[in-house]
């Protein structure tokens, strides 16, 4: 069963490649015999649902939620302590620095990272998120297949 979480906590749940661990479980690390496990956080139900089916369809990568702004996110990263949740810079409500911060001030802290998948991304944009935590930046411009692949390096460096 796969989790789309929406903004405002709301949960729906739909068929997917297998049944979510209850948010109190420990995901395993990261290694060749596990699959990446991954949440995709972006306001664009378009560009989300795309990335969703290309995480699901990417060998070592598994589709564990979705959501569709900050607070969503964050709701779903405590629920479903994914290995890498990939991530819109600009949201409503919480925008992607803005769960970066909260997510490092959070006890216990997640032990998940973060990969911004941003439209508008410079120099700048790019050294912010990095101090508040991100693994990486990446381009939407880039194809959703370099976006999987990215996610699997972050995951395992």
């Amino acid at each position: 069963m796969t989790d789309r979480t929406y903004a405002g906590g709301r949960s729906e749940s739909a068929r997917g490649r297998r049944q979510l661990a209850d948010a109190g479980t420990a995901a395993p690390a990261p290694g060749p015999e596990h699959a990446v496990t991954v949440l995709v956080v972006d306001d664009s139900p378009v560009f989300r649902r795309g990335m969703a089916r290309a995480v699901q369809s990417h060998a070592g990568l598994e589709l564990v939620g979705e959501a569709d702004s900050g607070a969503g996110a964050l709701d779903a990263i405590a629920r479903l302590a994914p290995d890498i949740v990939l991530m819109d810079l600009r949201m409503p409500d919480l925008d992607g620095l803005a769960v970066l911060e909260h997510m490092r001030e959070t006890e216990p802290r997640s032990s998940c990272r973060v990969l911004i998948v941003s439209a508008s991304l410079d120099e700048e944009i790019e050294r912010v998120a990095a101090q508040a935590g991100a693994a990486g930046c990446i381009g939407k411009e880039l194809s959703r297949a370099d976006i999987c692949a990215a996610a699997l390096r972050v995951a395992r460096e």
